[in-house]
């Protein structure tokens, strides 16, 4: 009877250390347990309560005892649960070349700085056009058009005469004409050659570029 009463005080005594000590822990636990909120899980707070921004019950993070309060304060740590209904995507870092396709709305316009007229610079009608349409590609020095031009054919002769009678000051005079209508030495030079005036003259390019829009037709006359 003595033993009997012995071990049932022992045994008494084993349990109740046995419920303090789980209960030690489970208080110790839950004062180093991190509560937070699903919609805003900056918040942090070592007892459950209300979200002081939109007033959502707290939610205890999972895993986060004192270890978790020990990482760095900027850092955020989510439950797969919060995670979810804050429908966060991750992905991981890595070094490569990023590319968006984007859909806009909008009128496609050429920039002004870059925008140049070709001139004839001198009158008369246009007996051939070499730009078909607006889109169309140009290199400078390639013949866009041809021009029918009294004006020219006039100066021609003032020149090829210059050139006979061998006075340098009058010839100079005629070629600097040729100059002013824009006209590359070697077209002045190939008049003086041939010995004979044409009321015709090939207008070239002065630039590269693309036709944005034609104002002329074939047959039309023009003024420099």
């Amino acid at each position: 009877m003595k033993r009997f009463i012995i071990f049932a005080l022992i045994l008494s005594t084993g349990f109740t250390y046995g419920c303090k000590n789980a209960s030690e822990k489970t208080n110790e636990q839950h004062e180093h347990q991190v509560w937070t909120c699903s919609m805003h899980p900056q918040i942090r707070q070592d007892k459950p309560g209300k979200c002081p921004l939109c007033a959502m019950d707290l939610v205890p993070v999972v895993g986060a005892l004192h270890t978790t309060i020990l990482q760095d304060p900027n850092a955020i740590q989510m439950s797969e649960e919060a995670v979810a209904l804050a429908n966060i995507q991750t992905s991981k870092v890595s070094r490569t070349n990023p590319s968006k396709e984007i859909h806009l709305y909008g009128t496609v316009q050429a920039d002004e700085r870059s925008l140049r007229s070709q001139t004839a610079h001198v009158n008369g009608r246009i007996e051939k056009l070499s730009v078909n349409f607006e889109g169309e590609t140009i290199r400078a020095g390639q013949t866009v058009a041809q021009i029918y031009s009294s004006d020219l054919f006039n100066a021609q002769q003032e020149l090829l005469q210059a050139k006979k009678l061998e006075n340098p000051a009058l010839f100079n005079s005629a070629r600097e004409k040729f100059r002013l209508w824009k006209q590359t030495g070697e077209q002045i030079t190939a008049i003086e050659k041939s010995g004979k005036a044409t009321p015709t003259i090939d207008i070239k390019a002065t630039v590269n570029g693309i036709v944005t829009k034609k104002k002329v037709e074939q047959g039309d006359y023009i003024s420099a």
